[in-house]
């Protein structure tokens, strides 16, 4: 069976991917900003360890990967995120821009260049990152989200220059679209539907379709 990190499984996406692996016998550590309070992660049946990971602590995601030692990580499932609140233009929060760049950008590229030798030792060697349709330069027609968007561009970009400079590792790299996921008011995919889709793009993503931009069902999406 595999071995799988996932970042952010105090609630939603991460506990569900959590869930769905630990499911199928996997070995999964599940990182929590607060691990005393992620019930449904702690109620998971399987084999699944809860450690504490926030992604702006640099220190904390070296204390992380000095407790995996050299185990192998088939799957480094980067899916920990903020976005909230959208403040439109004219009313920017910079320091909360500030705190989503730390978080769904620099965090991720910290967390890659830590855990990098225990991806490569492994079988699988998978790298996938949640990212959203709203980092699409191409397909933004409706503008705002500012610091958001920008988060998700930015690590799209990142997305891509790994998969050129770790292919000679063997290790894939993608992006994925969770789509309207019913995590917030107003979403339309049950939970349930967008993980097991983007399962199922980690599952059948080989090393020569690293760098790709894929929706939960599958289908890509422009940069």
């Amino acid at each position: 069976m595999a071995t799988i990190v996932i970042t952010g499984c105090d609630t939603g996406l991460g506990v569900e991917f959590a869930r769905q692996y630990a499911a199928e016998g996997h070995k999964v550590y599940a990182t929590c900003l607060s691990p005393d309070t992620a019930h449904e992660t702690r109620a998971i049946v399987g084999d699944v360890e809860v450690q504490k990971l926030d992604m702006t602590d640099h220190a904390g995601i070296a204390a992380f990967a000095a407790s995996l030692g050299r185990r192998p990580v088939d799957i480094l499932l980067n899916n920990a995120g903020i976005g909230r609140p959208h403040p439109p233009f004219g009313e920017t929060d910079y320091a909360n821009w500030r705190r989503i760049l730390e978080t769904n950008l620099i965090g991720p590229m910290k967390l890659v260049e830590t855990l990098v030798e225990n991806v490569a030792a492994s079988e699988l060697k998978m790298m996938a990152f949640v990212s959203s349709r709203m980092g699409s330069i191409t397909l933004n027609q409706s503008g705002g989200s500012y610091a958001y968007r920008s988060s998700k561009a930015g690590l799209n970009m990142l997305v891509k220059g790994l998969a050129v400079d770790l292919a000679p590792r063997h290790i894939s790299v993608i992006a994925l679209h969770p789509g309207w996921a019913a995590t917030e008011p107003g979403g339309r995919v049950p939970v349930e539907e967008s993980v097991a889709g983007m399962r199922g793009v980690i599952h059948r993503a080989g090393r020569h379709h690293t760098g790709i931009f894929q929706t939960y069902h599958d289908q890509p999406l422009p940069w």
